[in-house]
């Protein structure tokens, strides 16, 4: 199936501790984002801004977003959890018959067809959450102790002194340089963010496997989502991304009507809307998605669209697109704080851009 045309990503992978340190939300802020899981623009409603503008070109993750937005909005937290997936349940089936009247038209089909993806909780059914389900049956096969392990700590010098002692042996990078080789995530993922614009310095195995141990060795495992998901094929509550907390839930559900979204190009979003509406603009890994001629396109609706000073983040996977020559001087990079965000952020492969759009009032 194409990768426009299917659920590729149902739970998100970023740190929204660390994309609010870049962008600095202020209130009255105008933000535009990228849709995909839908937990990014829920998590910028954490904060006190005017509007967020929520773009994706894949009409199936605006439909979860639809979904998650009507699941805040009419359930109770315990009830809203359980038809997610966090907890158990057997009346999720139900449950969307209650949310079906406040979804959209396209959004209501949608989901009538894929009842099942409901049934099993939505929260696990994207391509990813799928493929990292089978992946952490594999790890439990070989590592089940060590996962065990590995999770219980709440001493990092405990934890380091275990990584480098259990955790990280010869036979492990291995695996991951085996599982993680380009030909094998184009036949496993067939995602292009992943295969289409891997820069040619990077080994995809050892590269996640070196940002991973440098995570382990200044973070406890337990607090990242991304380790829980890909060693036990869920998330537990010490790793419950913001929108998932009791405090999140509260705070979105109030601030919903301030979203708004539309499945379309996000460079074509750019170039048809006024000059100078965004305050700030949270770009997810999207250039990993593009061509070098394409990603300096959508500098220029960035730049466009930005009031003065306007904020960016930029996430980069394993692509390393350049900013050209006539666009620097108006993207002002804040490399120290990149550095920062790049060890802080939990789900350790990205690395970033982010700083101010430089343009006269």
């Amino acid at each position: 199936m194409d990768f426009y045309n299917r659920l590729n990503y149902s739970l998100g992978n970023e740190d929204w501790n660390v994309e609010e340190q870049a962008l600095c939300i202020k209130p009255n802020d105008y933000i535009i984002c990228v849709t995909a899981s839908g937990d990014r623009p829920l998590h910028l409603l954490l904060t006190d801004c005017a509007k967020v503008f929520s773009i994706d070109m894949n009409a199936i993750q605006t439909y979860l977003l639809e979904l998650k937005m009507a699941a805040i909005a009419l359930l109770d937290y315990e009830a809203y959890l359980a038809f997610l997936g966090c907890t158990e349940s057997r009346h999720r089936e139900n449950t969307f018959q209650q949310l079906k009247p406040h979804l959209s038209t396209n959004a209501r089909n949608h989901w009538e067809r894929h009842k099942k993806m409901i049934k099993k909780g939505i929260l696990y059914q994207g391509r990813v959450e799928r493929l990292t389900k089978v992946a952490s049956k594999l790890f439990k096969i070989v590592r089940f102790q060590k996962i065990k392990t590995l999770l219980s700590f709440d001493d990092i010098a405990l934890q380091q002194d275990y990584v480098g002692t259990a955790w990280d042996t010869k036979a492990f990078r291995k695996f991951f340089e085996f599982i993680l080789n380009p030909n094998m995530m184009k036949f496993i993922l067939n995602d292009p963010g992943i295969i289409s614009y891997i820069d040619d310095s990077i080994h995809p195995g050892h590269y996640i496997y070196q940002r991973m141990l440098n995570y382990l060795n200044n973070h406890l495992a337990k607090k990242s989502a991304l380790i829980q998901l890909v060693l036990t094929g869920k998330i537990q509550k010490n790793a419950y991304l913001p929108y998932l907390t009791f405090e999140g839930y509260q705070k979105i559900r109030v601030n919903l009507h301030k979203l708004q979204f539309q499945t379309s190009n996000i460079i074509d979003f750019l170039n048809h809307t006024e000059p100078a509406q965004f305050d700030a603009f949270s770009m997810s890994d999207i250039a990993s998605y593009m061509s070098q001629q394409n990603f300096n396109q959508l500098l220029i609706g960035i730049y466009k669209t930005a009031k003065p000073s306007a904020r960016f983040c930029v996430r980069k996977l394993m692509s390393n697109h350049i900013t050209p020559d006539e666009l620097l001087e108006h993207f002002e990079r804040d490399t120290q704080l990149e550095h920062k965000l790049e060890n802080e952020e939990s789900n350790f492969v990205y690395r970033f851009m982010v700083g101010n759009v430089r343009k006269r009032e």
